[in-house]
């Protein structure tokens, strides 16, 4: 019954596969271009350095500022972000640039969880569907964490790895038009 509230998670949900599809990509380019298990194992780490270092000033900022606003800047910086991702995997760019991309990306992913966490109130008609909200978007997230990896095993094999950053783009973009047209959540 909340508009709203189905369009946000909706649109997350496509965006979290997208995610684990962006994800597949990068450790398959990786390992192929170095065909090393431990810089793959580096990278993986390096990615998730951001959300250690991050977090709190994370905290903050969704504490402080327009939450659906942050949750566009963040959506938009990694489409951006992945478009030049396909680019350079295209164009056989270097291994380096593809890494600090990816850390970019993350960088940007951090400021997400916190933001949404504190966007979703703002959705809600009453406290008695925030719990529901809640466990909704869990479970979107968790099915996503699920067959995100499978759909983009088999799109990766269908389209390659440059297909693999333009459609995790294009699922930012479509994030972010249901974030336009969705009410401020403002800092309450």
């Amino acid at each position: 019954r909340n508009g709203p509230l189905v369009r946000l998670l909706g649109g997350e949900f496509v965006s979290s596969i997208g995610d684990w599809l962006y994800l597949v990509a990068l450790l398959v380019l990786v390992y192929q271009a170095s065909s090393d298990p431990v810089l793959l194992g580096i990278v993986g780490a390096a990615r998730v350095l951001p959300y250690v270092l991050l977090s709190i000033p994370a905290g903050m900022v969704a504490d402080r500022f327009d939450r659906r606003l942050i949750l566009l800047v963040t959506d938009v910086a990694r489409g951006l972000i992945m478009l030049c991702l396909a680019v350079l995997q295209a164009a056989h760019g270097p291994l380096i640039a593809i890494v600090a991309l990816a850390i970019l990306a993350t960088c940007f992913s951090t400021f997400f969880g916190p933001t949404i966490g504190s966007y979703l109130p703002s959705l809600v008609s009453d406290e008695s569907e925030l719990g529901p909200a809640n466990s909704a978007w869990s479970s979107l997230d968790n099915l996503a964490f699920v067959i995100g990896p499978a759909i983009a095993g088999l799109l990766i094999a269908v389209g390659g790895l440059t297909a693999a950053f333009v459609l995790n783009a294009a699922s930012f973009g479509v994030i972010a038009v249901v974030l336009w047209r969705l009410p401020v959540g403002s800092k309450e």
